[in-house]
């Protein structure tokens, strides 16, 4: 393992020594040496003292002869080697509460790992629960971060996305968070996976712990690059993943994820997918995407693909989604964007899902996108008429026609019924009326209570098509459901 001057000076900071290193102290030494050598420590006495250097600076260690001083030196790297050791076999076998604990020896301060939902995975067992913060007490005895305490830190620090950013300081001073550290993310396959923060307490934090945090997460990533990682991302990230593959979700930690964003399950969302037309990119690339995705759109939620970023999208909470900011992303890069219809309930994003990758694959048939995004609503009669799919057709059915039609189910009042013959019949109140047994003052105020609940414009030639063929469709599954033993 390749060592920083900082990282040496960290490991014996107990000592009585001087220290006079520069900001540019990059992790390349191998080992101890008596005589100079590339990339390597250079150990040599000077009166009683013993001097370790490298191009970054020197470490003087008072009153300490060669020889005890070279062994010194020549042990953090030792150390180090069989640290890293024991950090990859912890990693191998997700022992991360034994990871933690055996990081104490490199940080010499708290630690504590996160999941993708703000699960503790493991928290430094030298600490009790009263002897860091509030914040440190709650998950202690919870396993979940607070709510309090997230809230805390997106006012503390406004400008940052803990959940995204790689290795940031960071510095409270509150009730519920009252410490400073270093925090660091590990992102795998453009997905968030996992946290890690070390807090200040015993000894201040340095250049050199943010080079072992890097380095441990550096490893982290390796192992999860391996074959058998796949499934343990998609076992451990975020609900949100599960939810747009329709995977089996735990509904406590997505009713936590969902507080921590101030989001409902019953909230309206929307699904927007960012294909980059190149076909491959580089993990940097990716990051960088993700980083213009994040700062572009903060109020939505991101799940990495290997060829694509998923917006998960809030409507009762952040409004229509705001258009006009995809021409700041196309600026960044070039890509193809589309988005799905609009609907109620965040188990349905899986559909929503379904929806945009539907538009990406038939955006082609289409001309006209002055702004370069585009919408499944455009396409939805050709998809609904191509798939075959009775589940998938309902899905995609006008939003304003499913809602009256979800309605229709809990008021009875015959409003869905009325829709139905009012645009079979091209919107004559007349033949309306005589189709439904009603009188026109009667259909006339229902036309305008149905009005008043659309949020469309029937005025739209294609709306009223792609309504009449969504009526169709639910008054087909209607008839299906009802004949079925």
């Amino acid at each position: 393992m390749k060592l920083s001057m900082h990282m040496i000076a960290n490991r014996i900071y107990f000592l009585d020594m001087e220290i006079n290193l520069s900001d540019s102290d990059p992790p390349v030494l191998k080992s101890a040496r008596l005589v100079y050598a590339t990339d390597c420590a250079y150990i040599y006495a000077e009166g009683s003292d013993t001097i370790c250097a490298a191009e970054s600076g020197s470490i003087r260690l008072r009153d300490v002869n060669l020889a005890e001083g070279f062994d010194i030196i020549q042990s953090v790297f030792d150390f180090y080697d069989d640290w890293q050791q024991n950090i990859l076999e912890l990693v191998l076998q997700r022992s991360y509460q034994d990871l933690v604990d055996a990081c104490f020896r490199v940080f010499h301060n708290p630690m504590i790992m996160f999941d993708a939902d703000c699960k503790v995975l493991g928290m430094s067992s030298q600490y009790g629960e009263n002897d860091v913060d509030r914040e440190w007490a709650y998950l202690s005895r919870h396993g979940y971060s607070s709510i309090q305490a997230l809230e805390y830190m997106k006012s503390y620090y406004p400008d940052h996305d803990f959940e995204y950013e790689k290795i940031l300081p960071f510095h409270f001073k509150g009730t519920i968070l009252n410490c400073e550290g270093i925090t660091g993310a590990l992102i795998y396959q453009n997905e968030f996976f996992l946290r890690i923060n070390v807090i200040e307490k015993e000894r201040p934090l340095n250049y050199g712990d943010y080079q072992i945090l890097e380095m441990l997460l550096h490893i982290m990533h390796q192992h999860l690059e391996k074959k058998e990682g796949e499934k343990e991302k998609n076992a451990e990230n975020s609900v949100f993943f599960s939810l747009l593959n329709r995977d089996a979700v735990d509904d406590e930690k997505l009713a936590r994820k969902l507080d921590y964003a101030g989001w409902k399950v019953s909230d309206e969302y929307q699904i927007v997918l960012v294909c980059p037309k190149r076909t491959e990119m580089s993990a940097k690339a990716a990051e960088v995407l993700r980083t213009t995705i994040m700062n572009i759109f903060p109020e939505s939620r991101i799940v990495g693909g290997e060829n694509a970023f998923v917006l998960i999208w809030n409507l009762s909470k952040c409004g229509s989604f705001k258009r006009e900011r995809v021409r700041l992303l196309l600026e960044q890069t070039e890509a193809d964007v589309s988005m799905s219809l609009w609907m109620e309930g965040i188990y349905n994003v899986w559909h929503l899902y379904r929806q945009a990758k539907s538009a990406q694959n038939m955006k082609t048939w289409f001309s006209g996108e002055t702004d370069r995004i585009f919408d499944f609503y455009k396409a939805a009669a050709d998809h609904i008429l191509l798939s075959g799919d009775m589940e998938d057709m309902v899905y995609a059915c006008h939003p304003d026609v499913r809602r009256l039609w979800l309605r229709e189910q809990e008021e009875k009042d015959g409003l869905f019924a009325t829709f139905s013959s009012y645009l079979k019949h091209e919107r004559s109140v007349l033949n309306t009326s005589q189709d439904v047994y009603i009188h026109r003052n009667t259909l006339l105020y229902r036309i305008r209570k149905i009005k008043e609940f659309l949020e469309s414009d029937l005025d739209d030639a294609y709306t009223r098509n792609y309504m009449q063929l969504s009526v169709m469709v639910l008054e087909l599954y209607e008839m299906l459901h009802k004949n079925q033993p």
